[in-house]
Parts: structure tokens; sequence; C-alpha cells
């Protein structure tokens, strides 16, 4: 871990085919040409694995790391696959929703599950700024110690509130044993250079997603920090037996965080 985006064994799987999308949103949806064509950001090599799909690896690292009994490991390629199947989104956009979280818990038969939420609005009035430090469901997992977290995981969301261009995924480093006041926390992070090892922070995924000019255009016109946090989803195993979520030491350690004024 992480698993890499770009990864040659899966980073060249397409997840939406922009052609495709656009003759879908023209042809059937009767939406204008101009419109159409701004659903879906333009690469080279196209709308892959590569270059679309941090939010997808992250899912794929979840069940990787929380459901390792399952029958195949699973990777971003074969994660991309059962999505498609599924139609929680296809390559020419029929459905074409932000990725869901409920994906995990469709293809694993309800052995990891989503536990909890916060979402920040960046940029979206009257919301606050929020950082891995300030933000209550973030502090309560960083709180815990690795074995009250071994069946939680943590997905943040990073950047603009849009998700077009210039938003970004990442998993908490569920290893990091620092203090829920470090803001610049310990991430495992899908963009992360093949090449590089040792620690890497929100600071290092901020500066390096933003030598995308695109991307850092977008962050600049929201006023997005480099250590910022977009939103929370916390994931836990379900004990299917007994019908109970390992999430016990996570809501607990949430609520108390929520209880500080």
């Amino acid at each position: 871990m992480p698993y890499r985006q770009d990864d040659p064994r899966w980073g060249r799987d397409v997840m939406w085919d922009r052609r495709l999308v656009i003759r879908t949103a023209t042809q059937i949806n009767g939406m204008r040409k101009p419109i159409a064509e701004g659903l879906m950001r333009s690469f080279p090599d196209g709308n892959t694995i590569a270059n679309e799909g941090c939010q997808l690896t992250c899912f794929a690292m979840v069940l990787r790391m929380l459901h390792p009994q399952a029958g195949a490991a699973w990777t971003p390629r074969t994660l991309n696959r059962a999505a498609q199947a599924a139609l929680y989104y296809t390559r020419s956009g029929l459905s074409m929703t932000t990725l869901a979280a409920d994906l995990l818990s469709e293809v694993s038969e309800g052995a990891v599950q989503l536990a909890a939420k916060e979402e920040y609005l960046p940029a979206v009035q009257p919301w606050p700024r929020a950082f891995a430090d300030t933000a209550p469901l973030i502090r309560a997992y960083r709180g815990l110690s690795p074995a009250a977290r071994a069946g939680t995981l943590v997905m943040l969301k990073l950047g603009t509130y849009d998700d077009t261009v210039a938003s970004h995924y990442v998993l908490l480093d569920p290893n990091a044993a620092e203090s829920p006041d470090v803001r610049d926390a310990l991430i495992l992070d899908p963009a992360m250079p093949a090449g590089r090892t040792g620690p890497w922070r929100l600071s290092d995924s901020a500066a390096w997603i933003c030598t995308d000019p695109d991307i850092a255009v977008g962050w600049r016109a929201d006023g997005i920090q480099p250590t910022q946090v977009a939103g929370a989803w916390a994931f836990t195993r379900w004990d299917r037996a007994n019908g109970r979520t390992g999430a016990a030491p996570l809501v607990a350690a949430w609520s108390q965080e929520l209880a500080r004024v």
C-alpha cells in the first residue's frame, strides 16, 4: 500500500469513454454539446484509472485491507469492472453519478460498509475550512490506538467541492502513530509517485497533484489550502454472524469529539 492509480497493471483501464458520454448526453438527454463537453475532462490517453481513478483506487485499498479473505484480492482493475457491471457508472455515461460508497457493501456482500461520514463543502458559504486536526470524525479516528482502529479505514476528500477536475481522494494511514493535533496528516495516496518511499502527507499530495495546471487553477480559484480537507468517510468491517459493526471504538471517540466545545 498504497495502490497507485497509474500502476501499469490497471492504469490504462478505461472508466468512461468521453466520446460516448457526450453522445449519450446530447442524443439521449437532449443536452447542448458545449454543456455535454464540460461533463468530463478530456485527456489525451482517455478517462482511465490513471487519470480519473483516485476514489476507485481508495475503495480498492479499503476492500483489500478490510476484506482480505475475499476469493480474489481486490484491485482497481477488478473493482472498475465490478462497478461498471453493477451500473455505478458506465463507459457511455448512461449511469454517471459520483461514485458511491454503497459499492463496497455490494461487492463484499456487506462485509465492508460505510460507518460514518462528514462533508465540509470547501468554498461553499457559510462552511468554514476544515482540517485533519479540527474535523471531529478525523480527530476521532486518529486518536484511536492501532488496535482500536484495526477494523476501520478513513477516506478523505481533498480539493474542490466539484469533482470534475480539482478534487482528490486519499486514505488516512492506518498505521500512523501521531497526535490528532498534527494538521499535516500521514496518508496513503493513489497519486503518490511510484518511486517515492517514506512518509507522505497531505501537503505532499497537494504539492504533487497541483503540478497539474488545471488542478492548480481550481485550487487557487476556491482558495483551497494544502492541508485542507473536504470530507471524510469511515469504512468498517461488519460481523455478519453477530449483525454488528466493528466501528464501536470510532463511534465512541467521535461522540466525544462532537461534544467538545
